[in-house]
């Protein structure tokens, strides 16, 4: 859908795009290793490459997601504001060159993952008081920053849009409302999505040195991370259905993608030519098949 013509001209397009291709790798990265190793032994548990690069890799598209739609929530901002300077920076060639600076800084900030992540006694983990750094450094990266951006950015764009004139107004709403509102919604469910996990990040962080726990306890910090977990997932196939329900636009032109392959694809068009009592069927291959009515 984002890489149709009427989309790629919109920055914010170019920035759900990239959204939408790191969910597309996220989801089967992150998921597929979990459900093989319920009935095969963990890959990671044997592997020491996997085990590190595993994690890193979902770890890194998770930052891709998230501030690629920093980035979209920002330029909707751009956008609403009457003054050029500030609205030129929504640029679609803007827009590629902070995906690829993100793409690098990202892997970057991450790459601390490859390097301190190990296998002991059969588990792929983290160990010692790498354990309680990471939970810090997952709670700032993930938890804080990210939301903290994209509620700014969306309070003032909602901010600026009210204290622009009328006529205005009506043009930006015209022109800019549906992927406005696209990424308001991500935005949304981005927040409440990361809001267990981070707060999961923070407990672990402040309990990290209680060493008793009773079994009881123990169970329930593990379901309750796992849930915090398997909420992580969601965000990147809950965009496709937040675009369907709050864009009326996107939401047509995905039926009529449907629509068109079918006819295309899976329906070959045919040409009937009633004559007399025979009816001339021409399909697309050129050739003439007459039956009789």
């Amino acid at each position: 859908m984002f890489t149709r013509h009427s989309y790629r001209r919109t920055p914010s397009s170019i920035y759900l795009l990239f959204l939408s291709i790191c969910g597309f790798i996220y989801l089967p990265w992150s998921t597929v290793p979990i459900i093989y190793a319920l009935d095969h032994i963990d890959p990671q548990t044997q592997s020491i490459v996997i085990c590190k690069t595993r994690l890193y890799i979902t770890h890194t598209l998770g930052l891709f997601i998230r501030y690629c739609l920093v980035f979209a929530s920002a330029d909707r901002f751009f956008v609403t504001r009457p003054n050029v300077r500030i609205r030129s920076l929504s640029s679609v060639l803007l827009a590629i060159k902070l995906i690829v600076i993100m793409c690098i800084i990202c892997s970057l900030i991450a790459i601390h993952l490859p390097i301190l992540m190990n296998i002991r006694d059969g588990v792929c983990g983290m160990f010692g008081i790498y354990t309680f750094i990471y939970a810090i450094y997952q709670t700032f990266v993930i938890g804080i920053i990210p939301p903290v951006l994209m509620s700014t950015f969306s309070f003032l764009t909602i901010r600026s849009l009210q204290e622009r004139h009328h006529d205005a107004q009506v043009r930006t709403r015209q022109r800019d409302r549906y992927l406005t509102r696209m990424v308001t919604a991500e935005v949304i469910a981005s927040i409440f999505i990361s809001i267990p996990y981070s707060a999961n990040l923070i407990y672990t962080a402040f309990t990290y040195n209680i060493v008793n726990r009773s079994p009881q306890r123990v169970e329930i910090e593990s379901f309750v991370a796992f849930f915090s977990i398997f909420l992580l997932y969601l965000i990147s196939v809950v965009p496709f259905y937040l675009y369907i329900s709050t864009s009326k636009t996107f939401r047509n032109q995905f039926i009529n993608l449907f629509v068109n392959f079918w006819y295309k694809y899976i329906i070959r068009r045919v040409r009937i030519v009633p004559h007399n009592d025979l009816i001339t069927i021409a399909p697309n291959n050129g050739q003439t098949i007459r039956v009789r009515q």
